[in-house]
């Protein structure tokens, strides 16, 4: 007899893995594309475009700053070196220190002092600051010494020719912008808090002429205020009915379509200050808020402070009135910063300006500001919420790179090429430049990563041993 057994059977499966990730690719606008496509519009004219690129200052401006300064009898010469000071002075400009910072200023000073104390050791308050010049440098390099501008005659007449056509610059291409993408808007009112001479109303009356019939300016300096009576009567087109106040109006029943407060906010003596301003500002607000300052860390820091209170404030739950409000421009979102989470660089914009050609200036230049427009109501369900680009665009061989401010709230560098993104989504981004908006929006797409074939063993054995005998006999 003979036993024959059969072993254990090993069976094999081959099962194919796939593994996935989940992308965002940048997408054409659908109507941009179409438009594009149909020779509708050009490239460099796409709706995210932000015009005019160099706002031109106004002729009978320019004539009647040179009849005041002949009036004044002050030469070209004079007004320069004066404009130059003022210049560099509000380019170093910071707020006031709060008293809460103050002891921690005094401690880095007091650090200092005793670097190379080798003695007893120096004590802030024995310091005779007025007589110890080498105390006074560090303690001013340390303690931010803030003080008013005294805007008399000739401040103001420098102000004038050393800062007007930058501000018209500024307020002109965010009034259009507003213009443009808010077309059913139509104003009928201004408020300019810190009015200065008047480039605000100026730009206004340029971008809403049929509209706009009343301007009410606040501004403490009454030479300020006397220049900028002169340059709104020389005005064209005409500004109308332009009432002025040195102080706040005490109540705050009455609101405007628009409200301005552009480079003024330096001038008041501290945070406390500015909270109040702001607050009186907001509730004079019918529609859009509109803050301005410097391009510089201190000015960011100040636009942006204003920004995180005012919607903290109007879309509090706590508030008994219900008030809303959303970021127009230049945020296509309403959370936190990303530029002042992530680094101490200002989220600022750039425009170019033609200098005054009496005094010299012959080729353009760029002026760098910060600003914030709050619309006075919820972001619309169909706002397209298009990413801002924040810095200069890098044109390289057949590609584009463009760092950008998205409504996720980050911030984004996208690699622009003709192969990943189409010609028209490339033209676009190429066309574009710091400030624009550029009109895509990110579509999740699933990225096949690898594919492999996975070899799984698995050992099958039968509950009884297959032992089949076989017996010869």
């Amino acid at each position: 007899m003979v036993k024959l057994i059969v072993p254990r059977v090993r069976c094999i499966r081959f099962t194919s893995l796939r593994y996935f990730s989940a992308k965002s690719k940048a997408v054409l606008n659908d109507t941009v594309f179409t438009s594009i496509s149909n020779n509708e519009i050009k490239y460099r004219h796409h709706p995210g475009v932000v015009i005019p690129r160099t706002p031109v200052f106004p002729q009978w401006a320019i004539k009647e700053i040179q009849s005041i300064l002949k009036e004044k009898q002050i030469a070209l010469k004079e007004i320069k070196e004066s404009t130059k000071k003022l210049i560099h002075h509000l380019n170093k400009r910071h707020p006031p220190l709060e008293q809460h910072d103050l002891p921690a200023k005094f401690q880095k000073v007091e650090e200092r002092l005793n670097i190379n104390n080798h003695g007893e050791k120096i004590l802030i308050e024995d310091i005779d600051f007025r007589k110890d010049r080498k105390s006074r440098i560090i303690l001013k390099q340390n303690v931010y010494n803030w003080q008013p501008i005294h805007f008399d005659k000739l401040t103001s007449l420098t102000y004038l020719v050393g800062r007007g056509v930058q501000n018209y610059a500024v307020l002109h291409k965010i009034f259009n912008e507003i213009k443009l993408r808010d077309k059913d808007f139509r104003p009928r009112t201004l408020f300019d808090f810190g009015s200065g001479v008047g480039t605000v109303m100026w730009a206004a009356s340029e971008i809403w002429s049929k509209t706009l019939k009343e301007y009410f300016c606040v501004e403490v300096s009454e030479f300020m205020i006397e220049l900028s009576e002169r340059l709104a009567k020389a005005a064209k087109p005409k500004i109308k009915e332009v009432f002025y106040r040195q102080y706040f109006p005490i109540s705050t029943n009455r609101t405007y379509d628009i409200v301005v407060s552009a480079y003024t906010l330096f001038e008041l003596p501290g945070l406390e200050s500015r909270i109040d301003t702001i607050l009186k500002l907001w509730a004079n607000t019918n529609n859009y808020l509109i803050i301005v300052e410097e391009g510089t860390n201190a000015g960011f820091k100040v636009v942006n402070e204003v920004r995180d209170f005012v919607l903290k404030y109007a879309n509090s739950k706590r508030r008994r009135e219900s008030q809303f409000a959303h970021v127009f421009s230049p945020c296509p979102h309403d959370l936190k910063c990303p530029r002042f989470a992530t680094d101490d660089t200002p989220c600022n914009l750039s425009v170019l300006y033609h200098p005054l050609q009496f005094l010299g200036g012959q080729q353009h230049k760029s002026e760098l500001y910060s600003y914030v427009v709050l619309k006075k109501s919820k972001r619309p369900e169909n706002d397209e919420q298009w990413p801002r680009i924040v810095r200069d665009i890098l044109k390289r061989s057949n590609h584009t790179i463009c760092r950008m401010c998205t409504n996720s709230g980050k911030l984004k560098e996208e690699i622009f090429t003709k192969y990943k993104h189409g010609k028209y989504m490339y033209r676009c981004a190429r066309e574009s430049e710091w400030g624009d908006r550029l009109p895509l929006h990110y579509e999740q797409q699933q990225e096949n990563l690898e594919e492999t074939e996975t070899v799984s063993k698995t050992a099958t054995e039968n509950e009884n041993t297959l032992n089949e005998e076989i017996k010869f006999h």
